[in-house]
């Protein structure tokens, strides 16, 4: 005798419904919490190029002797110097408030211009503990001539004539990027 089939093969498994209202709810939630705070959030950038290491064109630099023009900013003062002694190394005490004193670094900069008239390089030094409107006050001490600056004439290499130079050191690079404070 035949044994009657299972109801449970029969049944139609019932469908499932999830309901999403919660999820959707806690998503728009982080969604509208991230936009908002994205909106505090400031990023800064200063452009600087990095140092290009060649062997054939250190070799060459090496052998003219570079300026190789160095801003270090340390905690109370700004010291400019040169690696291979082209200039005397010169210290810069900060004002009272302890601020750089950017105009004496400004005029220390126009008199290393005036003897070095096709070096165009600064290589700036901050120190971990140096802030940013600080880096910012001094690139632009060290790139802006001012109206009230003397006239700097520079011979255009490209053309052969005699210009008036727009800036004191336009090209700063950073040469702390990758080492430490020493």
């Amino acid at each position: 005798m035949l044994k009657r089939p299972s109801s449970r093969r029969r049944s139609h498994p019932a469908e499932i419904q999830i309901n999403l209202v919660p999820m959707l709810d806690a998503l728009v939630t982080m969604i509208s919490f991230l936009m908002y705070t994205m909106a505090f959030l400031s990023f800064t950038m200063i452009e600087s190029p990095l140092p290009i290491v060649s062997p054939e064109t250190n070799q060459h630099q090496l052998r003219d002797r570079p300026l190789q023009l160095t801003l270090t900013i340390n905690e109370k003062d700004l010291l400019l110097w040169s690696p291979f002694d082209l200039i005397p190394q010169r210290t810069i005490q900060n004002k009272q408030d302890g601020q750089p004193d950017v105009l004496k670094l400004h005029e220390a900069l126009i008199a290393i211009k005036q003897k070095f008239l096709t070096e165009n390089k600064l290589i700036l030094v901050p120190k971990g503990v140096t802030s940013y409107d600080t880096i910012v006050a001094v690139i632009d001490a060290a790139k802006a001539l001012e109206k009230t600056d003397p006239i700097i004439v520079i011979k255009n290499e490209k053309t052969g004539v005699q210009e008036q130079a727009k800036t004191l050191f336009g090209e700063v690079v950073f040469g702390n990027l990758l080492g430490g404070d020493e």
